[in-house]
């Protein structure tokens, strides 16, 4: 058989396409260096090391590239490579679950290196650990950030880190702490973008506390007019619809509060002093069932000529 003069050259290019293909596809993407090679072998230079330590940790070898970063700032403690391989130690103990480890090897890039232009960056990753933890251990996940908040009060951090204290405590059903949690959100970050999340979250607690309380009516309706002042300033809102909802539910309890009392009267036999709170009942909560039965006995004590 003989082949075509031009299909030889059609061949190696195909050939050469191929080997380089299944090369390329054995190199790694890392934000910090680019395309990164399998390590060779030969530690060669420190950026080598580094670079051989980042692979690592990208191919999840995670025990490994701890030892290796570590490896460097030993060897190298006053190299350009030292503060980011520390760096790097606590990502690798986040990403390997170890969250006591890695917010340790955080606060060591805080101490270690002072007035770092990557303080924000470690911050942001100490954040990070604190909503991993969030998921499993929340009294952990609190005081998280609260480090982080009295370490830099002022961070763009901060006002989120905030937010998570308080949602922490909500998770755990301390709903009074919450309470007090949100309310230092909005004294300290009066301007900040989650203030309506805050607004509604507020009575939501107060709404569960009064739940684990029972009949604490005071409570209940300071939720109430909290979530009536959330719809005024968040007309628009993500939980305009759930506020409203919120209302209506309370304001079946308060009506059922007060028919009650108006009952209470009745037993008593006050028929006139039932006839206040059934009348109150009618004229501020016309919508509910228990206006209708309001209406009811006022009828029943007319009829029987206890009231005019």
């Amino acid at each position: 058989m003989k082949l075509h003069s031009g299909f030889f050259p059609i061949i190696v290019l195909a050939v050469t396409f191929l080997m380089s293909t299944a090369s390329y596809g054995k190199w790694v993407w890392n934000k910090d260096t680019g395309w990164m090679q399998p390590p060779t072998g030969d530690v060669g230079s420190l950026e080598q090391r580094y670079k051989n330590a980042l692979f690592m940790l990208v191919e999840q070898k995670y025990v490994s590239a701890i030892k290796e970063f570590k490896l460097i700032i030993d060897g190298h403690p006053d190299s350009e490579y030292a503060e980011s391989a520390q760096i790097n130690i606590g990502w690798a103990y986040y990403l390997n679950g170890d969250y006591k480890r890695a917010l340790k090897a955080y606060d060591t890039v805080l101490r270690e290196y002072p007035g770092t232009k990557r303080t924000k960056e470690v911050h942001e990753k100490v954040f990070q650990v604190g909503i991993a933890q969030m998921e499993t251990n929340e009294k952990a996940a609190i005081r998280v950030f609260e480090k982080i908040i009295e370490n830099h009060p002022m961070g763009p951090i901060a006002p989120e880190s905030q937010i998570k204290i308080a949602d922490c405590y909500f998770k755990l059903g301390y709903y009074e702490d919450a309470v007090d949690a949100y309310k230092k959100f909005m004294e300290n970050y009066p301007r900040n973008e989650w203030i309506p999340y805050v607004q509604y979250q507020i009575p939501l607690s107060k709404v569960y506390f009064e739940r684990q309380q029972e009949r604490n009516y005071g409570l209940l309706i300071s939720a109430r007019e909290d979530f009536e002042e959330y719809l005024v300033t968040n007309p628009h809102g993500v939980y305009v619809e759930d506020a409203g909802r919120m209302i209506e539910e309370i304001r079946v309890i308060e009506a059922k509060r007060e028919f009650e009392i108006g009952e209470f009267y009745l037993r008593r036999k006050t028929p006139s002093s039932a006839a206040i709170y059934f009348k109150y009942v009618m004229k501020d909560f016309p919508d509910t069932i228990w206006a209708e039965r309001a209406m009811e006995r006022l009828e029943f004590l007319r009829m029987i000529e206890a009231i005019k």
